[in-house]
Order: structure tokens, then C-alpha cells, then sequence
């Protein structure tokens, strides 16, 4: 019997030294830390937003073809896989710059932010949209498409260290400049 407790107790301390496996949360955990297997998972969000007009939050001005038009932040709402309800309070889209085009009717923007849980865990984002405003310049169309791919960033709480990418698909307003839309992709956490 000893002999069988033995081989167990080796066991498990060379399967413990085993640090090269990728699904590893960290490597090189220390003493008293857990090992938090990480997987791929399916990720779906549906996201409406509306306008943050914080005044202590600037507009952010475009380049482009129209000289001095800005555009606001979001707050987020809505639904995703991993979150629940977003906290649309703490939910947030900025535009870190954009750029409008009249040869190709759009309007590009990079963008950050954060999607919010209702327990308060965070995962954190960049990423890259278009807009189409053909229908705007030409009032033809009081609305027009949003795509866009996003990059998991990180997170907080269960979702730290997080990792993944989005596609965005959606429909904005121009009346409101506020947006409805679809993400779809994978987180690693």
C-alpha cells in the first residue's frame, strides 16, 4: 500500500512540474496557485448604443473629406455569451480617431472600449469599423451599415488575460448616430 501512495504522490508531482502545456492560465505558477485550464469558446453579443455626451469626455474629430466633424463615445447595452446583460453604464465604445471618405462613402474608425457584466467582470477590446454613409451624403437613406473586427484585449475577473476577435455587423442611425449590431467570434479565457 505504501508503495502504491508513493507512486500516486510521484505521479502527481511530475504532472504538477509540467509547465509547456498552452492551456496553462499562467506559466511559471508559483506555490499555491491554481492551474486554470483556458479553452476557445463561442462568443455572441447583441450590442445596441447610445451617445455618451459627457462634456468631459471630447467629441473625437474625423480627417478626411469633411473638416471638422467630430463624433461622440457610446455606452453599450444589450446581451453576450460569458457576460449576461451588458451593465450599459459601464459598457463603452471610444473612438480613439476616424476618417471619412467621399470616394468611397465612409467613414472608418478605430475604437476601444470595454463590455461589462452585470457581476462586474470586464472584457477589454480594440478594433477597426466601417460605416457606410452613402445614404447620408446623399440623402437616400436615413441609415447605413457598420462592420467592423474587433481583438480581445484582456478582461478583469474570470476574464483576465483574455484573448479572442469579433466581427461586428450592424446598422447605424444617422439621425441619432447611434448603432444596433451583432458580434460574432471567440474568446480564450
Amino acid at each position: 500500500m505504501k508503495k502504491l501512495t508513493l507512486i500516486f504522490a510521484a505521479l502527481g508531482f511530475l504532472m504538477s512540474c509540467n509547465t509547456d502545456s498552452d492551456d496553462l492560465a499562467s506559466p511559471g505558477i508559483g506555490m499555491g496557485e491554481s492551474i486554470i485550464p483556458r479553452s476557445t469558446k463561442v462568443f455572441h453579443a447583441t450590442l445596441q448604443s447610445t451617445l455618451n455626451l459627457d462634456p468631459a469626455i471630447p467629441f473625437t474629430l474625423c480627417s478626411g473629406d469633411l473638416p471638422e466633424f467630430a463624433i461622440p463615445d457610446h455606452f453599450l447595452s444589450g446581451n453576450a455569451t460569458h457576460l449576461g446583460k451588458l451593465n450599459a453604464a459601464l459598457s463603452t465604445l471610444h473612438h480613439e480617431n476616424c476618417n471619412i471618405s467621399f470616394a468611397t462613402a465612409t467613414l472608418t474608425a478605430s475604437v476601444s472600449g470595454q463590455l461589462t457584466g452585470a457581476n462586474g467582470d470586464l472584457i477589454y477590446y480594440t478594433g477597426d469599423d466601417v460605416i457606410d454613409i452613402y445614404g447620408l451624403l446623399t440623402g437616400t437613406s436615413a441609415t447605413g451599415s457598420i462592420n467592423g473586427n474587433w481583438t480581445i484585449t484582456g478582461g478583469t475577473g474570470r476574464f483576465n488575460g483574455a484573448s479572442g476577435s469579433l466581427t461586428i455587423s450592424g446598422t447605424v442611425v444617422y439621425g441619432s448616430g447611434t448603432f444596433s449590431a451583432e458580434a460574432d467570434g471567440t474568446i480564450n479565457y
